[in-house]
């Protein structure tokens, strides 16, 4: 029985890697985070309890891969060992973590080690995965089975009981080529989101037309869209003092910490926002040629505050994921080249104005 049982869903999984082959990967945030207001007291009691459930789960694998192969660790078990405030062993069994969520986590934690092992025969150096105070994301594997959109704004979550209303999800429901797989269940501070992954065939993705027009965007300090800073706010700076004369463990401090993680989402909504218009508004209908600056160096320099609160490592990590985007070698000297005779001619930083014997002069 179980011979046959795992020949179709083998069978199943080959079908599913051919049929991927052609098609193209689209993920989808929803606009607007679960209504808070919408939930019933089971529920929000539910989607909590997930949430610290997985991390014991997390925790629990990583505990037992200290003696024993985590990937020979069984998900199949009812109970999980963590720790409370003071510090003690404590067993209880999993009454809101369904099987296939234990399972994702697992999976979850081999992929990390063998991402890990590949960057340590490369020679880079890696450390070991760390316990976590709280999880971040729940993923939901198999839709119809684990997840299932109901209505236009209802979705159906395993270990929670009704359905939940979720706004922004139009955005791939109104298209019929889009086949909806994974979904992952997003802890914010500022509340749950839901972003879900579809697939839609190669051939029916609209292809944007392109004209003859290519733009050249060279990332700097002063100028440009680096000067759209981002920064904290006096907000933030009020919630850390306060949060620096708390006891550490209350519950005033865990407060003022939460509120202090809420002002940094935004900040973080703020420029991934920003980003996207950035880049929206560059490739418009046009090629754009960009250099693989190095950021990091740039971050560690005396434009640290700068770089930190700016979106430029958004806006080169979106731009560098498109295929009409050309980027340029790092070490290409772009800066110091003249486009008229060809020389290179030194510059500094105080230098805003391009000269050369040519006669050439530019801003």
């Amino acid at each position: 029985m179980n011979i046959e049982k795992n020949r179709k869903i083998a069978q199943s999984k080959k079908a599913t890697r051919e049929k991927r082959e052609s098609q193209v990967c689209r993920v989808f945030q929803c606009k607007c985070k679960i209504q808070r207001n919408k939930l019933t007291a089971r529920q929000k009691e539910e989607l909590k309890m997930l949430f610290v459930e997985g991390k014991r789960c997390y925790n629990a694998i990583l505990n037992f891969g200290e003696t024993s192969s985590i990937f020979d660790y069984d998900t199949k078990s009812k109970t999980v060992v963590h720790k409370d405030k003071d510090g003690n062993d404590i067993e209880c069994e999993y009454a809101y973590l369904p099987q296939s969520l234990r399972q994702t986590i697992h999976t979850q934690i081999k992929n990390s080690i063998r991402v890990l092992a590949v960057r340590k025969r490369k020679g880079l150096k890696v450390g070991p995965l760390k316990y976590i105070s709280e999880l971040k994301a729940l993923e939901f594997k198999q839709y119809g089975v684990t997840h299932k959109i109901a209505r236009m704004n209802r979705i159906k979550l395993q270990g929670i009981k009704g359905l939940i209303k979720v706004n922004g999800m139009d955005q791939f429901l109104d298209n019929p080529d889009y086949e909806i797989a994974n979904v992952k269940l997003l802890n914010k501070p500022d509340g749950y989101y839901i972003a879900v992954t579809c697939w839609i065939d190669r051939n029916k993705v609209e292809s944007k037309q392109k004209n003859n027009k290519v733009i050249g965007v060279d990332f700097g300090i002063e100028t440009d869209f680096t000067t759209s800073a981002v920064q904290e706010g006096e907000r933030i700076k009020r919630f850390q003092k306060k949060l620096a004369r708390q006891v550490k463990g209350s519950r005033r401090h865990a407060r003022t910490l939460h509120l202090i993680k809420v002002e940094y989402q935004k900040m973080t909504n703020c420029k991934d926002d920003l980003a996207n218009k950035i880049v929206a508004g560059f490739v418009r209908n046009r090629t754009v040629v960009i250099q693989d600056e190095m950021l990091t160096h740039w971050h560690k320099g005396w434009f640290a505050g700068h770089v930190q609160h700016s979106v430029l490592g958004r806006v080169k990590s979106d731009l560098m994921k498109r295929d009409d985007v050309i980027v340029l070698n790092k070490r290409v000297p772009s800066t110091k080249f003249c486009p008229d005779c060809g020389k290179l001619n030194s510059l500094s930083l105080k230098d805003r104005v391009y000269r050369c014997d040519c006669s050439m002069k530019t801003m």
